[in-house]
């Protein structure tokens, strides 16, 4: 036979197993609870649902670097892609060290004609990450945009340094030193007008080079 006592304890024992659940989902959501909705939106590709629970978690953490960067990502999916940009800039703003939001930040700017901004992302991302070929790589595509081939032909090196099978580093290496051998051709034949009217007999020299590396 049951004690009074010991039924009483058992009530309470019971009580409290049915009243679990209830107090576990009256706790106050937490920005992590809304990042963690968000990302199994984005898995099951509903992006607009998954945009409303990442600025959720934004709204209780303000600084949620994963948030942004994971709310570009939804942006992106539905070709918003001003607003995606928006998103990899507060990522980074919030968290200057995150590598994978500088990369993704370089890639829609660049996207956008934003080259500028594209080259500091990139730029911001192979300093925290020498070794990441595919940001040096992107880096050299556009340093070459913008004819810096030095820039670019050292970024191309340190993709091929990191990858040494990266094929697409390496053609894009061999096209920048022949971009850089015409440069550097077209410089030497403009010195060369010049010293027509200085001097003839150097000039005659330097022909005869020029004409070697043809």
């Amino acid at each position: 036979m049951i004690s009074g006592v010991t039924r009483k304890t058992l009530l309470l024992i019971i009580l409290s197993i049915a009243l679990m659940p209830l107090n576990i989902y009256a706790q106050k959501p937490t920005a992590k609870t809304f990042f963690d909705i968000g990302v199994e939106n984005a898995a099951k590709s509903e992006f607009s649902e998954a945009i409303d629970n990442f600025k959720y978690a934004i709204k209780l953490k303000p600084d949620y670097a994963k948030a942004y960067f994971n709310l570009g990502h939804a942006y992106y999916s539905l070709h918003r892609y001003e607003e995606a940009l928006d998103a990899y800039r507060n990522a980074v703003k919030s968290n200057p060290k995150y590598v994978d939001a500088y990369i993704e930040l370089g890639n829609v700017s660049s996207m956008l004609g934003e080259s500028g901004e594209a080259v500091k992302a990139f730029e911001a991302a192979v300093k925290l990450k020498p070794d990441h070929a595919g940001a040096q790589f992107a880096l050299g595509n556009l340093y070459s945009e913008q004819k810096r081939y030095e820039e670019a032909a050292e970024a191309y090196k340190r993709a091929v340094r990191s990858k040494p099978k990266f094929a697409r580093a390496r053609y894009n290496l061999g096209v920048t030193y022949i971009k850089l051998s015409k440069k550097i051709i077209s410089q030497a034949k403009r010195e060369y007008r010049a010293l027509r009217k200085l001097d003839k007999e150097l000039a005659k020299e330097l022909s005869k080079m020029l004409r070697g590396k043809k």
